[in-house]
Formats: structure tokens, sequence, C-alpha cells
């Protein structure tokens, strides 16, 4: 039974975010186009790096000295969601709406 609880929660909490955020666009124009973008993953290569520290003694003082050595590289993802895009002719505007209100719209239609 949480479960159920846990899981209405999130949906309407993903409702009101989704609603609120169409709901607040401030860009208008008229569409010119229409398209859809299917998910994706993209990579890049980040390197990895560690701090490297020595400690040398002179004249009784002790110094400390740390640099940071580049060790290699990792792959990161980075996923980009699937998005229904149109586009106005007003500023050049791109937007990623709801598949449903994208299902609606058509060009030339006013935003």
């Amino acid at each position: 039974m949480p479960f159920r609880r846990i899981a209405a929660l999130a949906a309407a909490s993903v409702t009101v975010l989704l609603l609120t955020s169409c709901g607040s666009s401030e860009v208008h124009g008229t569409i010119t186009e229409k398209e859809h973008k299917p998910a994706r993953t993209t990579w890049t290569t980040e390197p990895v790096t560690k701090r490297q520290c020595t400690t040398s003694r002179s004249n009784g003082k002790t110094k400390r000295s740390c640099r940071t050595v580049r060790t290699g590289t990792h792959r990161v993802s980075h996923r980009h969601p699937a998005c229904w895009q149109i586009e106005l002719d007003d500023d050049a505007h791109e937007l990623c709406i709801s598949k449903s209100r994208w299902d609606k719209v058509r060009v030339g239609d006013r935003w």
C-alpha cells in the first residue's frame, strides 16, 4: 500500500510540474516548424586527476608542495530526453512541449 501512495504522489508532482512549465511560457509567436527528437545519450571524455604532494626539509624547515597530476581519462554519459519541439518565428525560439500538446498544434498556429 505505501508503494501506491508514493507512486501517486510522484505522478501528481510530475503532472503539476508539467502543467506549470507549459502554462508559464512567456514566449509568443507563430509556429514555423514541428520536430520530434528522440531520446539519446551522448558521451564526453573527461580527465581524471589526483593531487600529489611532496615534502622537503631545508634549514630545519619543512616545505610541502602539491600539484594536480593527470592520471587518465573516463567517459561520461549525458542523457537527453525525448523532445517534441516547436520553433517560433519571433526571436527564433525553440521549445520542447508535451507530446499531447505537440499533437494538437500545427505549423502556422499562434503560440
